[in-house]
């Protein structure tokens, strides 16, 4: 990606105050004031998955329901937990890294996976089932053995 798109902006303007006041490894809970972030990601990500898949033309988020959300590195965090597809109002896990430009100004580098990928489907559960809610958000403990559906990344991390 080249040019700083308005979602990107939009959560660099978030993300920057939340990463300067915390220390590396700690979690990240915004303040109501900061829980837009969610919302800027749900803008953000599928921007991020139509540079490289067709089909998310016609898709996008309508949630993210975090499991875990820290910060790993200087100017980075991590992100596990649920998404909600618009299209259908059902989850699917997600698992996003992505670190900040020095500037705080975009995103430097991402490696975002949604999706998991069973008898070559994207694995969806209807919004408040019990499977939903039960395994999937215990998507930290597995994510080492999910079969990633989509997986994108870009840049390079930065020290």
């Amino acid at each position: 990606m080249t040019s700083t798109s308005v979602p990107e902006q939009r959560v660099c303007e978030l993300l920057a105050p939340l990463l300067r006041s915390r220390e590396v490894g700690d979690s990240i809970a915004p303040s109501s004031d900061d829980g837009y972030i969610f919302s800027a990601f749900e803008f953000f990500l599928p921007g991020v998955l139509r540079e490289i898949h067709a089909e998310w033309r016609h898709e996008s988020l309508d949630g993210i329901y975090p499991a875990s959300f820290r910060k790993t590195g200087d100017r980075e965090i991590e992100l596990i937990g649920l998404a909600l597809f618009i299209s259908d109002q059902t989850l699917t896990p997600l698992h996003v890294r992505l670190q900040l430009s020095p500037d705080f100004d975009c995103v430097s580098w991402i490696d975002l996976k949604l999706g998991e990928r069973i008898d070559g489907e994207c694995r969806r559960e209807p919004y408040g089932s019990a499977k939903a809610s039960g395994t999937m958000l215990h998507v930290s403990n597995r994510l080492d053995s999910i079969d990633w559906y989509y997986h994108v990344g870009y840049g390079e991390q930065r020290s």
